[in-house]
């Protein structure tokens, strides 16, 4: 089995100091491959490792020059056709957001490409990278096709996400979700593999012509009582609002005014949260009142980096 191992630093690809900061391990970037090999060598001798570091950030300073780097490398990567698989070593900050812009720009690859992270570096005894790493490895033979985020959780499951339907961590929270709990598939506490509904879930793709470094034409806001809404700059051609848990947000006249101005700019207005039903509260009646379009269960990461792929593609067009 021959596998390409991108390294992007990330918690997974740092250590703690002397000084008792974590930052990116620059002596051995790669310690995750160092730590397999070491832990499973006989499964190690049998995998021809192809590495390359395109980058060393904690992924909290991600960038779009840094995205476009990375969807470089993995072209060149696909482009030489000897590869079972991809392993993207990346951090836990931004991880939701790289695998969502790698689903949908590479939403019709041949094999598998899945996003390791670790919650704390390697180590620490508590860090779930290894355990992530191993069980990408464990994953290329299922041939699954896509974008994936390999990630144990605290209940000692290692679940297999399809990169563009993750939800945010919870703040303070290391466990990462899928929308619906709709994970690609799972090991069990013993390591059994457990196909999951969300295997089916594979996105569109999109067009990819680069990515904005600056996304100023995508207002993303998330409800919460009192808010007020700003004004809109002609920059702004699409408004992501992220709703409560219930799908709704507040109707009253500061969202009226919002999608006035948004009516008279011709901004489309995103309403993110909400599940497929022909009920529920009668707050959702009004959103097409006021030119509100209703994504359902879509993440609003998701959405913001599908608009994020389009705006910036649209940006290009308008310049040539």
């Amino acid at each position: 089995m021959n596998l390409a191992v991108i390294f992007t630093g990330g918690t997974i690809g740092s250590r703690t100091g002397t000084d008792g900061w974590i930052a990116p391990n620059k002596e051995q970037p790669y310690a995750i491959l160092e730590q397999y090999r070491k832990e499973y060598e006989n499964k190690a001798k049998e995998i021809g490792f192809d590495c390359v570091m395109p980058y060393q950030i904690l992924s909290e300073n991600l960038n779009a020059e840094h995205l476009m780097l990375l969807i470089d490398t993995i072209q060149e990567k696909v482009q030489k056709n000897r590869y079972d698989g991809i392993i993207v070593c990346h951090g836990t900050d931004t991880l939701q957001y790289t695998a969502a812009i790698l689903d949908y720009v590479f939403a019709d690859i041949t094999i598998p490409l899945f996003l390791v992270s670790s919650n704390y570096p390697l180590e620490d005894t508590r860090a779930n990278g290894l355990a992530n790493f191993y069980y990408a490895v464990e994953s290329v033979p299922k041939k699954l096709r896509g974008v994936f985020a390999v990630y144990q959780n605290s209940d000692g499951k290692t679940y297999i996400h399809r990169g563009s339907r993750m939800l945010a961590h919870q703040t303070f929270e290391d466990n990462l979700f899928s929308i619906h709990h709709r994970f690609a598939g799972c090991y069990d506490e013993h390591g059994t593999w457990i196909e999951g509904e969300g295997l089916a879930e594979k996105p569109e793709k999109v067009p990819y012509h680069g990515l904005a470094s600056v996304t100023d034409s995508i207002l993303w806001l998330r409800a919460y009582p009192g808010m007020a809404y700003p004004e809109l700059s002609s920059a702004v051609k699409a408004i992501v609002l992220e709703s409560y848990h219930s799908g709704t947000i507040a109707i009253n006249s500061e969202l009226e005014r919002l999608a006035e101005m948004a009516k008279r700019q011709e901004t489309p207005i995103y309403l993110v949260g909400a599940v497929s039903s022909s009920s529920g509260y009668e707050t959702k009646q009004n959103y097409a009142r006021l030119g509100i379009h209703v994504l359902e269960n879509q993440t609003p990461i998701g959405v913001y980096c599908r608009l994020w792929l389009e705006m910036s593609a649209w940006e290009t067009e308008s310049q040539e």
